[in-house]
This record gives structure tokens, C-alpha cells and sequence, in this order.
């Protein structure tokens, strides 16, 4: 009876060094997943961006634009005001501002760009490992100056449309 007891016990410890033998090794060689999906974040931040209103939204360096004067259309959504800064040339307000806004949103293990009518406004170099995912939107807009019923009248100056494409990858 002794015999059949150790011979048992001898078993079960024994697969139970084996199983987590297995269990350990498992977490080295397995490959943790991203905790975000490349395929949705692209369509979300430019969902995120032609949504948001510069009056509304959380950002001292956009704040800081309202209070200067550079930003004088309050109801523009965050992306109406970068494209805005392009069609005016202000491509360093236009690339300060992508970055001010996204970087609390895309992780920095991603790269991330924005691109208007193919002219690159703002890009975070990383090298693509695995997926590129890009979401594209079109615009268009009277120029600034051109917001009042008067100055509609003779026709306004309008910019665009223009694409806007945001791509991310990993």
C-alpha cells in the first residue's frame, strides 16, 4: 500500500513540474498582440478629428492659438483648422497642431502621418514592421476673412476640396 502512495504522489508531482515547465517556456516564446487594432485607429482619429471643435476641445496649445488670435473661426472642427493653417500656408502651426492633438491619442510604439492633398503636414517617423492602415476625408471650405454674408456675396474664396489622409502603422 506504501508503495502505491509514493508511486502516485511521485506521479503527480512529477506532471506537475512538467506542466509548469510548459506553462513558463509558453511566456517567453509567445508573442504579446498589440493592445490596439492598426485596422480601426486611422478611421477613428480622423473620426476623432472632424468631430472635435476647437472651442470645445482640452488642448493649451490650441488655447493658446484661440487666445492669439491665429484660430478666429471657433466653430471649425480640430481638422477644419488644419487644413484652414494649409490652404493659408502656415504648414508649421498646421504640423504643431496635428502633434498637440494626437500625441496623447496614437501610443509611441506607432508611426503615425497626416497628409493633405499628398503633401506630408505632419509625420512621426517609425519604421513599419507590420501593418499600414490609412483613412482618407475630403474637405472643403471658404477661405479665411470669407466667414460674414458680406464677404460671401462677391463670390468667397474657397479652398479645397482637398484629401486628407491619416495613416498609422506598426
Amino acid at each position: 500500500m506504501k508503495k502505491g502512495m509514493f508511486f502516485t504522489i511521485d506521479g503527480i508531482l512529477a506532471a506537475g513540474i512538467v506542466f509548469a515547465t510548459i506553462i513558463s517556456a509558453s511566456y517567453f516564446y509567445a508573442e504579446e498582440q498589440p493592445t490596439f487594432h492598426v485596422n480601426y485607429m486611422s478611421q477613428d482619429l480622423i473620426d476623432t478629428l472632424s468631430a472635435a471643435n476647437v472651442q470645445k476641445i482640452d488642448n493649451k496649445y490650441i488655447n493658446s492659438l484661440i487666445s492669439a488670435g491665429t484660430i478666429t473661426n471657433l466653430g471649425n472642427t480640430v481638422l477644419d483648422q488644419i487644413v484652414e493653417f494649409w490652404a493659408e500656408n502656415d504648414i508649421a502651426i498646421a504640423n504643431k497642431t496635428v502633434s498637440n492633438v494626437t500625441e496623447p491619442l496614437i501610443p509611441d510604439a506607432s508611426g503615425f502621418g497626416v497628409w493633405i492633398d499628398n503633401q506630408a503636414i505632419y509625420t512621426r517617423d517609425k519604421a513599419i514592421t507590420k501593418s499600414l492602415m490609412s483613412s482618407k476625408k475630403i474637405i472643403s471650405g471658404i477661405a479665411k476673412g470669407q466667414q460674414t454674408a458680406e464677404t460671401r456675396k462677391n463670390p468667397p474664396t474657397l479652398f479645397g476640396p482637398v484629401v486628407i489622409e491619416i495613416r498609422v502603422w506598426q
